[in-house]
């Protein structure tokens, strides 16, 4: 997830187990770029069923951006923020995407990534929001989507992860990757927390107070 400035008055937040296994998801038909749009709501839609049933009454919509190097990301608008509106949130999807062939595994699981954001902002009230400034903090980029990526493993979406990340950093402009890696898991980080969770269920709860930054500490912890 990364922040973005529009106009000064729209932050964007770009950013997706049974402890740490599959379980059976839902659907995920793949886009192309002529219907894009509609089957990424149609993705969300069936996701919040099955696996964000909190985020049943959050106004969430899906808009497209443009971008080399990003593919998701989410936001919200200050105008509602300083208003007595409803607060809602906006999941946009690169279409690049579709018509460079993600895996349909792939974009499921980060739209799960990105719907966890959506859970984290859509928890307390508007003022605990404004700590997102923390963002331009690169230290703390890594650590609050590093915990989102730990959220989409624990929903059952690690796999589709592992597939997603092995997509991106080849499409992607090669001076971003380091960036990638930095701030998300990598498969072979992701595969490593699913097998420490099958030994070691606890350690989720250890994690999300203490966000492993490399695959060093995510084989070297034990509780």
């Amino acid at each position: 997830m990364k922040v973005h400035r529009i106009f000064g008055s729209v932050l964007f937040v770009t950013l997706p187990l049974c402890l740490g296994q599959s379980l059976p998801l839902p659907s995920c038909p793949q886009p192309d770029e002529a219907n894009g749009e509609l089957a990424a709501e149609r993705i969300v839609s069936d996701l919040r069923s099955h696996s964000f049933p909190e985020l049943t009454q959050v106004d969430v919509r899906i808009r497209t951006f443009h971008s080399q190097a990003d593919y998701f990301r989410t936001r919200f608008s200050f105008a509602r923020f300083f208003s007595p509106l409803r607060m809602r949130y906006l999941v946009e999807v690169n279409p690049a995407l579709f018509s460079q062939q993600a895996p349909t595994d792939g974009v499921c699981s980060v739209l799960a990534h990105e719907l966890a954001h959506v859970v984290t902002l859509s928890h307390g009230n508007r003022i605990r929001r404004l700590g997102l400034v923390r963002l331009l903090s690169k230290s703390y980029t890594a650590q609050f989507e590093r915990e989102t990526d730990l959220e989409a493993i624990h929903r059952g979406y690690g796999e589709g992860l592992k597939s997603y990340r092995t997509w991106v950093y080849a499409h992607i402009p090669p001076d971003k990757v380091q960036e990638k890696l930095r701030n998300y898991f990598s498969p072979d980080e992701i595969a490593a927390i699913q097998r420490k969770l099958q030994e070691q269920p606890d350690m989720l709860a250890y994690w999300r107070k203490h966000v492993p930054s490399n695959l060093h500490e995510i084989q070297s912890t034990n509780r």
